[in-house]
């Protein structure tokens, strides 16, 4: 009963109450003059926060006799499967990068993305967190409990990518979007390799190349407006 309950509030964290924060999250808005240490307060409790959730999610996969290494956390059949993920999201990024991003998404995620050298200073640990922490909460005990829950690894799939995606509301409709096709590329990563290292790879890879192309869009959209 009590490894139950424990799995039903960890899901319920994860489908439920982190999509629904980001989503208030995403309503605030904050002068220009307090982004600065209002970014570096997110950074650190968002670190925080995903670490903890990991550290809950070990315990209720515990109570129920299983390890992380049961959800995914063991190393990939080849070190070619543990580069897959990074080198795919690289090319990715570096074949869109000269695409003008969304004015509407731009706007959702400045107060996210990084521009000084302390923001870049604490994002590097943010980017690793989320890395590790996402993908094991997402593609390793979410999919892995919502399909032994279900009986069908397809709704596993999907449940659990349409959650991260509603987790990244923050973002907006496209960072939205744009995370549920995340979600489903390393879903199917993790199916592939039967490892999450090439999707915590990839996932650090994408946050940090991202970061650093929409840090680039947003100074180049700020010097354009002071020019203009």
């Amino acid at each position: 009963m009590k490894a139950t309950v424990a799995a039903a509030l960890m899901l319920a964290l994860l489908v439920l109450a982190l999509p629904l924060q980001s989503a208030l999250a995403s309503r605030r808005r904050r002068k220009p003059s307090e982004l600065g240490s209002a970014k570096l307060m997110r950074y650190a409790r968002t670190i925080v926060v995903l670490w903890t959730l990991c550290g809950l999610a070990v315990y209720a996969l515990a109570l129920h006799g299983l390890s992380p290494r049961d959800v995914g956390l063991r190393p990939p059949r080849s070190i070619v499967d543990l580069f897959l993920g990074a080198a795919v999201v690289i090319a990715l990024l570096a074949s869109g990068r000269r695409r003008p991003a969304d004015g509407e998404y731009l706007q959702a995620i400045r107060a996210v993305v990084p521009s000084s050298r302390a923001e870049w200073a604490l994002f590097l640990p943010l980017a690793l967190s989320a890395g590790v922490c996402e993908e094991f909460l997402y593609r390793g005990y979410a999919l892995t409990v919502i399909a032994s829950l279900s009986g069908s690894l397809i709704v596993g799939v999907c449940l659990s990518s349409l959650a991260f995606g509603a987790a990244h509301a923050y973002q907006g409709r496209t960072g939205m979007l744009a995370a549920f096709g995340s979600g489903l590329f390393y879903a199917a990563l993790f199916l592939y390799t039967g490892s999450l290292y090439p999707c915590m790879l990839g996932h650090f890879a994408q946050d940090l190349c991202g970061a650093a192309l929409l840090s680039g869009a947003l100074r180049r959209g700020m010097f354009a407006t002071r020019e203009s």
